[in-house]
């Protein structure tokens, strides 16, 4: 398996290893011995055996968690796209920052990201090619957060190493948050787990609030705050369940309405879902109303789905504050079915129809049609934990 792992190294790095320079400079980005790397790639003969975490540090270069891992997985999923053309493309951004105004570019991104982030084989390979591209990196997964595939290990370690290589500290937040969120929901966080992504996303949150970004990993953040103080808060400290991290209230009322919308729908919905509804109210506060929604919706329909989440979140709210009739209304208003969440971008929907169902199961307990299609999207996502409440 060492030939195959090398054989694979050689394709990927094959211009960095053609260079004695260019050797040395991997092999000290890697965190390798420049002879280890020689003799791993037989340019140097030694009796002596590769070392196991040598190994492990050249399998994670080439999108693995580990030597195990790349012996497990090799050669199986292959990938379905075309990286040549991957190559050109991405490779016309790197070292350029990422940017909201190429439209063009965006759109063929959206119908990458989608083949790649929902394929095994297209998701490795993509991470081992473009290791050392930040944006192609960040286009992809920070532009495009999967709430199908969060519960996925290989995608939640693509996101851990573009947290791993980004410059910018919110795409810093976003990865750990949400890598965070995943295994929450998945059942498959562990206390330690959880003590180290907080202490890295509290580190970058101080940086991030420095620089320009959108509401997206303030709300991400402040979501797995609001986990972490349910999970591990201690009560005795009167730590469990703190109205929301700084700067919370102040920060998301003094937002523009679409932030506004954002922020709470997400962070909203996770308070719900932790039957924190006291704080839920709080957070949500004087809600717009249908007609200012509606209008809204109308100038800005590329925000669409955000208002359609905060429309569930508040109706979920709603019926767990005792108000069923009111729920029920705003639910029955929502009209949204199969063909209307197609409409909505890859990355997300199946959330939106997740929460959509488990609003439909509670209001609607004997339509066995709401139950089938929420236990199939819970399947989907391994959204384990709401079956737990």
């Amino acid at each position: 398996m060492i030939n195959k792992l090398k054989e694979e190294f050689e394709k990927i790095y094959f211009s960095d290893i053609a260079t004695t320079k260019g050797l040395e400079s991997l092999a000290v980005n890697m965190g390798v011995s420049r002879n280890s790397l020689r003799r791993f790639l037989g340019k140097i003969k030694n009796e002596s055996q590769l070392r196991v975490s040598t190994l492990n540090l050249i399998a994670v270069r080439l999108g693995y968690r580990n030597f195990q891992d790349f012996c497990e997985r090799s050669g199986s999923a292959a990938p379905t796209l075309d990286f040549e053309l991957l190559d050109i493309y991405y490779g016309t951004v790197k070292g350029r920052g990422t940017s909201l105004n190429e439209t063009r570019f965006q759109k063929a991104n959206y119908y990458f990201a989608k083949k790649i982030v929902s394929h095994p084989g297209n998701l490795t390979e993509f991470v081992k090619r473009f290791a050392t591209n930040e944006e192609a990196l960040e286009y992809v997964f920070a532009w495009h957060p999967s709430y199908e595939h969060i519960a996925n290990r290989n995608y939640q370690e693509a996101l851990l190493y573009l947290a791993k290589i980004s410059t910018k500290a919110h795409v810093k937040v976003f990865a750990y948050s949400f890598v965070y969120f995943g295994k929450f929901m998945s059942e498959n966080l562990s206390e330690a787990e959880a003590i180290e992504l907080m202490s890295k996303i509290e580190k970058q949150v101080v940086k991030m609030r420095m620089e320009e970004f959108e509401v997206f990993p303030e709300a991400r953040y402040s979501t797995v705050k609001c986990i972490h103080s349910h999970v591990f808060g201690d009560p005795k400290k009167n730590n469990h369940f703190p109205l929301l991290p700084h700067p919370a209230f102040g920060f998301i009322h003094s937002r523009p309405l679409i932030d506004q919308i954002i922020y709470t729908s997400y962070v909203g919905n996770m308070l719900t879902i932790l039957k924190d509804y006291n704080t839920a109210e709080m957070l949500i506060g004087e809600a717009p109303t249908e007609k200012a929604l509606k209008i809204f919706e109308d100038e800005n329909p590329i925000f669409r789905c955000h208002v359609h989440l905060y429309r569930i979140t508040r109706a979920l709210l709603m019926f767990h504050l005792g108000k069923e009739k009111e729920a029920m209304y705003m639910f029955d208003q929502l009209l949204v079915n199969s063909t209307d969440v197609m409409r909505y971008s890859f990355d997300s929907k199946i959330y939106f129809e997740l929460q959509y169902y488990n609003l439909g199961c509670k209001l609607y307990p004997k339509r066995e049609d709401f139950h089938q299609k929420y236990q199939l999207l819970l399947q989907r996502t391994k959204f384990s934990y709401l079956s737990t409440i």
